[in-house]
């Protein structure tokens, strides 16, 4: 995978954020895993909106894709920092992931990876916020931390003391997703060598210097090796179709599941 990524690209983007961008591989990934969805969507004209995303530099490849863009930002801090480097106003969501937009006004909303946060009820209120500012039909990909039967990367680094989100599997994303959105496929990346060289470098006081690109670079190549298993990102996406909340059989007539099953068991 190769982002363009010189300077001149970024415009006024600040130093560091763009060296930050350059040396972290997961995100670049989570770029490019992105782009391959939108690319097929033809989003020349499509108005769009990126959430959370952890380096405003992402968002600026992300327009360069073509449509037309809005980002968010979880804190004052972040909206500012993006602000900055975008050359707009990066509004900021609410404390229950509020979108401070009108309803149906987009055509294409991403989730970052970080934003869903493992917690049922939070995760739905984004995607049903996410669900209300789209059209229809409208494509929302959410980027997340997928759920592997054995995280042996985070096995590896658990004596850090990091708090790693547990994530989600192909199987939740879609019980997340079903309510109000067509799942129209997952896709993993990120495979064990970048999630255990990512794991080492988030652990407290590690820096992301010039030996932090190299230790991706040599963990690329050995998960080109992997390429049968699946990694430990994954992004979904879904198309939007009305609100639904599906009720257990015989709910919706007041009624416990075996009591129905006897009730028609009468007929």
């Amino acid at each position: 995978m190769n982002l363009p990524m010189e300077q001149g690209h970024y415009g006024s983007a600040p130093q560091q954020w763009l060296a930050d961008f350059q040396v972290d591989r997961p995100l670049q990934m989570e770029i490019y895993a992105i782009a391959r969805i939108l690319d097929g969507l033809e989003i020349g004209k499509m108005t769009c909106l990126d959430i959370g995303m952890p380096n405003p530099v992402g968002s600026l490849y992300l327009r360069r894709l073509g449509g037309y863009w809005s980002s968010v930002c979880p804190t004052p801090e972040q909206c500012r920092s993006a602000s900055a480097i975008l050359e707009e106003d990066v509004l900021q969501a609410g404390p229950g992931g509020e979108l401070p937009f009108d309803d149906k006004q987009f055509d294409v909303v991403v989730i970052a990876r970080g934003c869903l946060t493992g917690d049922p009820d939070r995760d739905i209120a984004l995607v049903q916020e996410c669900h209300r500012v789209l059209k229809t039909p409208g494509s929302l990909l959410v980027s997340c931390d997928y759920r592997k039967r054995l995280n042996l990367a985070g096995l590896l680094v658990r004596r850090t003391g990091q708090i790693q989100n547990p994530g989600y599997n192909e199987r939740q994303l879609f019980d997340l997703l079903k309510t109000g959105f067509d799942v129209l496929g997952v896709r993993t990346y990120c495979r064990f060598w970048v999630q255990l060289v990512r794991l080492i470098l988030d652990a407290p006081g590690r820096g992301k210097g010039r030996a932090a690109s190299v230790l991706y670079w040599i963990a690329s190549q050995l998960d080109a090796l992997l390429f049968l298993t699946k990694g430990y990102q994954a992004i979904a996406h879904g198309s939007r179709k009305g609100w639904r909340v599906r009720q257990p059989l015989g709910a919706r007539h007041g009624m416990h599941i075996s009591e129905s099953v006897l009730h028609r068991s009468r007929r």
